[in-house]
């Protein structure tokens, strides 16, 4: 059986390389001419490079600019066909897409014959792109992106292409690269010769067997540099050229051989490869066994490349064809990729699809949903993605209902943004009242700035007595980070390994909650949440409270030791985005005492956790035990309105100013001021934080009682108007599953979320409204998904 595959191997790698050593045309300028009269034009002519073909610019009389192209001996016509037909294909199925298009002779051929030099080959002219190769730019994790893009709108513009009259053994096709096997031994130096060997048996042993199960496609099959036309200007792309290769094979064999070529003097191999894939993945979704062998297909196509080129450098007479300055890059590009385990790179790239890509859907016979949808992803970008899978627009909300374009109404369970309730009559006309007196910026004395100031405060610690307004968590998060910094002179941060507490450039770099580990900045270490169960019972995976601290320790020494020390420690009390996580009393001392040793603040993110969401108290921070040294605030502090908050130790913020400044111009405005007042008099008035302790109490212990009816609830987690819901398969988080339960919920009315390290907790955070009947709305609900779902 190996004999026979050999022999087969080696049959088509004959027969593919014959296209490489045949004949090139070279035709002369008189040639030319007649040539060019067959398609009614005149003009002038600039060669163009070709691995096998003659390739010339032509510059038109009237001055439009095409490109010539006559094909090799060897290229059989019914080749040239088929990439005539695939871009003929292209321009219906995306007639945006930046390719060449056809151009016909008088008498209607698209492939016209040339006798030269006693010889038959066949010509094709086809429109000129404009700009330069992209390989005469440096390439940028934008221009990654935009190429990822481009080549995914490419494949799925041919995956509904069909043509029998395409290439079956061609040389460049990685499905056939075992049939290079048999040339390494022209690879001279031997460390070299090793690593194609030891590439050459991955690609065999593990990729080989799985091309049966994967899909196939007609692709460009050579997405590089010199195949990517760029401005010179604006450097935007303006086009993919150069079709010869195209070939039906492995649609995934597309994205490996574009990225292997991304990484050419690129040290980062998986943060090249992601910032390509996750592009190219929003027009064209990979399939999970798709992923699985793209990591050793890039190395494959790294290696072809060297094995062809030592192979022709071997016995072509004359020089080289191929630069060797891009053999040393793809050496190097191959070595790096070698020093990667495979698992972790696959694991990697898993991730980096799903980082751009728009949640799956079909489309819905809502029109109207998807005009708007249409229309927002045109005038708004791919930035906005869906929450669901499935049509969901509100346009209206009162109390914890909100109600669809369709008056279909939905019990809210998810939101905290309106903290008091959507559209609190009181909060709604506190705003309404003030935005028709006056509304500008804080640098005005404002009584009703400063009641606000001292409203909040008074609910606070006394050591916390300074508030400085923002308007969003973001915000806040990145001030407070600059007060620590000044004032401690570290240039390090702490935060749980699966965090989120902002969006901007320093803030959105401690997204440790979608950053993968290895490609943290060195200025950040991560320590992880305590992990104790809740219905589930016992302590989890928690440590106990000095094992715990000792992991703050090890964290702490790391960052020494790549020249850091701690500014901050990042928390959420409730480690939400972890998994949504209580501690018991004093639990957490010890770990915040090595903090302190090592001159570092605490920093209490309170945007999921304030004004009395916990229930046992007003302030997060107070049911985690901590002593933070700065608070910072968020989502639900203006019940919608944007307003975030800063509260420090005062000398904290004067240290600041010695060598800062800082200034927002809409934070804490009057009117967001007026809604933030409504929020606490709404809070006091109706009881709220009581509401949370006995309304999540009995929302827990009724969630805690489907636990023996469904098997996928592993715990049940959470504290006052906070809950979480662990979905699980047998004793693994069930993502995909935990996906399914809330899409179910929402047919029934019901909104929530997802949060924690696996995607797997459904997140129950609703206004702090939420009623005893709302509660039991909800378990019902979750009972009937879970029972459908399984």
């Amino acid at each position: 059986m190996l004999e026979s595959r050999s022999r087969q191997s080696a049959e088509a790698s004959t027969e593919a390389g014959n296209i490489l050593t045949a004949r090139v045309p070279r035709l002369a300028a008189t040639e030319l001419a007649r040539l060019l009269d067959v398609y009614g034009l005149s003009g002038t002519f600039k060669p163009l490079s070709g691995e096998r073909d003659q390739n010339l610019k032509v510059t038109a009389a009237d001055g439009r600019h095409y490109v010539l192209k006559i094909a090799n001996a060897a290229e059989p016509a019914q080749a040239l066909a088929f990439q005539n037909a695939a871009l003929d294909h292209i321009a219906m199925a995306d007639q945006d897409l930046p390719v060449p298009r056809t151009v016909t002779s008088l008498e209607g051929a698209t492939i016209v014959p040339v006798h030269h030099d006693s010889a038959v080959f066949m010509a094709r002219l086809v429109t000129h792109l404009p700009g330069e190769p992209a390989l005469d730019f440096r390439a940028t994790p934008g221009f990654r992106r935009d190429a990822g893009r481009l080549a995914g709108r490419l494949d799925r513009a041919l995956s509904s292409f069909r043509h029998s009259g395409g290439p079956t053994d061609m040389i460049w096709d990685l499905r056939h690269a075992a049939a290079l096997e048999d040339r390494i031994h022209h690879i001279t130096d031997p460390r070299r010769r090793a690593i194609a060997e030891k590439v050459m048996t991955d690609f065999t042993t593990h990729v080989v067997p799985a091309f049966t199960g994967l899909r196939r496609q007609v692709v460009h099959n050579d997405i590089h540099q010199n195949n990517i036309m760029r401005d010179p200007c604006s450097g935007a792309i303006t086009g993919i050229i150069d079709f010869g290769d195209m070939v039906e094979t492995c649609l995934i064999n597309e994205a490996a051989i574009a990225i292997a070529h991304q990484l050419y003097r690129e040290p980062d191999v998986l943060g090249v490869a992601s910032e390509f894939l996750s592009a190219y993945a929003t027009a064209m979704p990979l399939e999970h066994a798709e992923v699985a062998v793209l990591f050793d297909l890039v190395k494959m196509r790294l290696l072809s490349r060297e094995i062809i080129v030592a192979w022709r450098s071997a016995t072509l007479d004359g020089p080289s064809p191929y630069r060797a300055d891009i053999s040393e890059m793809g050496w190097e590009a191959l070595s790096r990729a070698l020093s990667i385990n495979p698992e972790h790179a696959s694991e990697h790239l898993e991730k980096a699809m799903t980082a751009l890509a728009a949640a799956p859907r079909s489309t819905s016979t809502d029109q109207h949903f998807e005009d708007l949808m249409a229309r927002r992803r045109k005038a708004m970008g791919p930035m906005y993605k869906e929450f669901y899978q499935q049509p969901f627009m509100p346009v209206k909300g009162e109390g914890v209902w909100v109600t669809d374009t369709h008056g279909k109404r939905y019990l809210d369970a998810y939101n905290n943004v309106p903290h008091v309730g959507h559209c609190h009559p009181q909060v709604s006309d506190a705003v309404a009242n003030q935005v028709r007196v006056f509304n500008s910026n804080t640098r005005y004395p404002s009584e009703l700035i400063v009641d606000y100031a001292e409203r909040l405060t008074a609910t606070l610690p006394d050591h916390l007595d300074t508030a400085m307004f923002v308007c969003s968590g973001t915000e806040a998060n990145e001030l407070a980070w600059r007060i620590a910094t000044a004032n401690t002179g570290g240039t390090g941060a702490l935060v749980t390994d699966a965090a989120f507490h902002g969006n901007s450039t320093i803030i959105g770099a401690l997204d440790t909650a979608t950053l993968p580990h290895d490609r943290l900045e060195p200025w950040i270490g991560t320590v992880s949440a305590p992990r104790f169960a809740g219905a589930a019972g016992g302590n989890g995976n928690a440590l106990s409270s000095g094992d715990y601290a000792s992991t703050y320790t090890k964290s702490i020494a790391g960052l020494a030791k790549r020249g850091h020390h701690p500014a901050a420690f990042f928390v959420c009390p409730v480690f939400a985005s972890d998994g949504l996580y209580s501690v018991p009393s004093g639990y957490l001392d010890p770990a915040i005492a090595e903090i302190r040793r090592a001159g570092g603040l605490v920093i209490a993110d309170e945007v999921q956790t304030a004004l009395g969401r916990t229930g046992s108290h007003y302030w997060g921070f107070q049911h985690a035990g901590l002593v933070p040294d700065i608070v910072t605030m968020g989502k639900p502090m203006g019940n919608g309105i944007p307003l975030g908050v800063v509260v420090a130790r005062r000398s904290l913020v004067e240290g600041f100013l010695q060598s800062q400044r800082y200034f927002n111009t809409f934070g804490g405005n009057q009117v967001a001021a007026a809604a933030g007042l409504a929020v606490l008099d709404v809070i006091e008035k109706e009881k709220l934080q009581e509401n949370a302790l006995h309304i999540g109490t009995h929302l827990r212990e009724n969630l805690a009682g489907l636990m023996g009816r469904h098997a996928a609830i592993g715990d049940v987690r959470g504290t006052g108007l906070f809950a979480g819901v662990e979905i699980v398969e047998g004793d693994k988080p069930s993502p995909t599953k935990a996906r399914a339960v809330i899409e179910d919920l929402l047919t029934r009315g019901v909104l929530v979320g997802l949060t924690g390290a696996g995607r797997n907790l459904l997140k129950i955070r609703p206004p702090m409204v939420f009623s005893r009947e709302n509660a039991d709305m909800l378990v019902e609900a979750l009972d009937k998904a879970l029972a459908r779902v399984g």
